[in-house]
Protein backbone atom coordinates (compact mmCIF):
# COMPACT_ATOMS: atom_id res chain seq x y z
CA UNK A 1 0.00 0.00 0.00
CA UNK A 2 1.31 3.43 -0.91
CA UNK A 3 0.88 6.17 1.64
CA UNK A 4 1.35 9.44 -0.19
CA UNK A 5 2.71 11.86 2.38
CA UNK A 6 4.72 14.93 1.47
CA UNK A 7 8.09 14.47 3.18
CA UNK A 8 8.44 18.25 3.45
CA UNK A 9 5.38 18.30 5.70
CA UNK A 10 7.45 17.01 8.58
CA UNK A 11 7.53 14.06 11.00
CA UNK A 12 4.20 14.93 12.66
CA UNK A 13 2.36 14.24 9.40
CA UNK A 14 4.12 10.88 9.11
CA UNK A 15 3.31 10.04 12.74
CA UNK A 16 -0.34 10.99 12.19
CA UNK A 17 -0.46 8.80 9.09
CA UNK A 18 1.04 5.87 11.01
CA UNK A 19 -1.41 6.34 13.89
CA UNK A 20 -4.30 6.43 11.41
CA UNK A 21 -3.07 3.27 9.69
CA UNK A 22 -2.69 1.50 13.04
CA UNK A 23 -6.22 2.58 13.96
CA UNK A 24 -7.50 1.26 10.63
CA UNK A 25 -5.66 -2.02 11.16
CA UNK A 26 -7.15 -2.37 14.65
CA UNK A 27 -10.64 -1.74 13.30
CA UNK A 28 -10.10 -4.34 10.56
CA UNK A 29 -8.80 -6.84 13.12
CA UNK A 30 -11.90 -6.28 15.26
CA UNK A 31 -14.14 -6.67 12.20
CA UNK A 32 -12.32 -9.89 11.26
CA UNK A 33 -12.74 -11.24 14.79
CA UNK A 34 -16.50 -10.55 14.67
CA UNK A 35 -16.69 -12.23 11.25
CA UNK A 36 -14.74 -15.26 12.52
CA UNK A 37 -16.97 -15.51 15.58
CA UNK A 38 -20.10 -15.45 13.40
CA UNK A 39 -18.73 -18.07 11.01
CA UNK A 40 -17.52 -20.37 13.80
CA UNK A 41 -20.51 -19.68 16.07
CA UNK A 42 -18.61 -18.47 19.10
CA UNK A 43 -17.94 -15.23 20.92
CA UNK A 44 -14.73 -13.27 21.37
CA UNK A 45 -13.85 -15.00 24.64
CA UNK A 46 -14.39 -18.38 23.01
CA UNK A 47 -12.15 -17.45 20.09
CA UNK A 48 -9.45 -16.37 22.51
CA UNK A 49 -9.64 -19.65 24.42
CA UNK A 50 -9.65 -21.71 21.24
CA UNK A 51 -6.70 -19.76 19.86
CA UNK A 52 -4.78 -20.45 23.05
CA UNK A 53 -5.65 -24.15 22.98
CA UNK A 54 -4.50 -24.46 19.37
CA UNK A 55 -1.27 -22.60 20.18
CA UNK A 56 -0.26 -24.36 23.38
CA UNK A 57 -2.32 -27.54 23.31
CA UNK A 58 -4.81 -29.00 25.74
CA UNK A 59 -4.67 -27.48 29.20
CA UNK A 60 -6.60 -27.16 32.44
CA UNK A 61 -9.29 -24.53 32.99
CA UNK A 62 -7.20 -23.01 35.79
CA UNK A 63 -4.17 -22.69 33.52
CA UNK A 64 -6.37 -21.19 30.78
CA UNK A 65 -7.78 -18.63 33.21
CA UNK A 66 -4.30 -17.71 34.43
CA UNK A 67 -2.84 -17.47 30.92
CA UNK A 68 -5.73 -15.33 29.64
CA UNK A 69 -6.02 -13.12 32.71
CA UNK A 70 -9.54 -14.02 33.80
CA UNK A 71 -11.19 -15.68 36.75
CA UNK A 72 -11.71 -19.43 36.91
CA UNK A 73 -15.46 -18.83 37.24
CA UNK A 74 -15.55 -16.78 34.03
CA UNK A 75 -13.35 -19.35 32.29
CA UNK A 76 -15.73 -22.13 33.33
CA UNK A 77 -18.60 -20.28 31.63
CA UNK A 78 -16.60 -19.85 28.42
CA UNK A 79 -15.56 -23.51 28.42
CA UNK A 80 -19.17 -24.58 29.08
CA UNK A 81 -20.26 -22.65 25.96
CA UNK A 82 -17.42 -24.10 23.87
CA UNK A 83 -18.21 -27.66 24.96
CA UNK A 84 -21.95 -27.18 24.36
CA UNK A 85 -21.21 -25.90 20.85
CA UNK A 86 -18.92 -28.84 20.09
CA UNK A 87 -15.80 -26.69 19.81
CA UNK A 88 -13.97 -28.27 22.75
CA UNK A 89 -14.13 -31.22 25.11
CA UNK A 90 -13.27 -31.80 28.73
CA UNK A 91 -11.21 -34.89 29.37
CA UNK A 92 -9.79 -36.32 32.57
CA UNK A 93 -6.32 -35.10 33.43
CA UNK A 94 -3.83 -37.89 32.66
CA UNK A 95 -2.14 -37.81 36.09
CA UNK A 96 -4.49 -35.94 38.47
CA UNK A 97 -7.99 -37.41 38.76
CA UNK A 98 -9.28 -34.18 40.36
CA UNK A 99 -8.56 -32.11 37.23
CA UNK A 100 -9.80 -31.96 33.68
CA UNK A 101 -8.07 -30.94 30.49
CA UNK A 102 -9.77 -28.81 27.85
CA UNK A 103 -9.05 -29.97 24.31
CA UNK A 104 -10.10 -28.43 20.99
CA UNK A 105 -12.50 -30.52 18.92
CA UNK A 106 -10.69 -32.65 16.36
CA UNK A 107 -11.94 -30.54 13.45
CA UNK A 108 -11.57 -27.10 15.08
CA UNK A 109 -8.17 -26.22 13.68
CA UNK A 110 -9.11 -27.19 10.12
CA UNK A 111 -12.47 -25.37 10.30
CA UNK A 112 -10.94 -22.20 11.71
CA UNK A 113 -8.00 -22.33 9.31
CA UNK A 114 -10.39 -22.19 6.37
CA UNK A 115 -11.37 -18.68 7.52
CA UNK A 116 -7.99 -17.54 8.82
CA UNK A 117 -5.81 -18.74 5.95
CA UNK A 118 -6.62 -15.84 3.57
CA UNK A 119 -5.49 -13.41 6.27
CA UNK A 120 -2.32 -15.40 6.97
CA UNK A 121 -1.54 -15.54 3.26
CA UNK A 122 -2.16 -11.80 2.86
CA UNK A 123 0.09 -10.87 5.77
CA UNK A 124 2.78 -13.25 4.53
CA UNK A 125 2.62 -11.74 1.04
CA UNK A 126 2.81 -8.21 2.42
CA UNK A 127 5.86 -9.10 4.53
CA UNK A 128 7.53 -11.01 1.70
CA UNK A 129 7.17 -8.02 -0.63
CA UNK A 130 9.21 -5.82 1.72
CA UNK A 131 12.92 -5.47 1.24
CA UNK A 132 15.05 -6.91 4.04
CA UNK A 133 15.72 -3.37 5.26
CA UNK A 134 12.00 -2.57 5.28
CA UNK A 135 11.31 -5.79 7.17
CA UNK A 136 13.80 -4.75 9.86
CA UNK A 137 12.22 -1.29 10.10
CA UNK A 138 8.66 -2.63 10.27
CA UNK A 139 9.63 -5.27 12.85
CA UNK A 140 11.29 -2.62 15.03
CA UNK A 141 8.25 -0.34 14.73
CA UNK A 142 5.86 -3.15 15.65
CA UNK A 143 8.04 -4.10 18.63
CA UNK A 144 7.74 -0.50 19.87
CA UNK A 145 3.96 -0.57 19.40
CA UNK A 146 3.74 -3.83 21.36
CA UNK A 147 5.87 -2.25 24.10
CA UNK A 148 3.51 0.75 24.17
CA UNK A 149 0.53 -1.59 24.66
CA UNK A 150 2.40 -3.48 27.38
CA UNK A 151 3.31 -0.24 29.12
CA UNK A 152 -0.28 1.03 28.92
CA UNK A 153 -1.66 -2.15 30.48
CA UNK A 154 1.13 -2.67 33.03
CA UNK A 155 2.28 0.82 34.08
Amino acid sequence: MDVNVDSAAGPDVHANTLREQLRNMTLRQQRFERYLGRELHTDSAGLTVMGHLVSVGPTSPTDLARALGTSTAAMTLVIDRLVAAGHATRRPHPTDRRKVIVTPADDWEARSYAYVSPLIQGVTAAATNLTPEEQVTVAAFLERIIAAYDHATHP
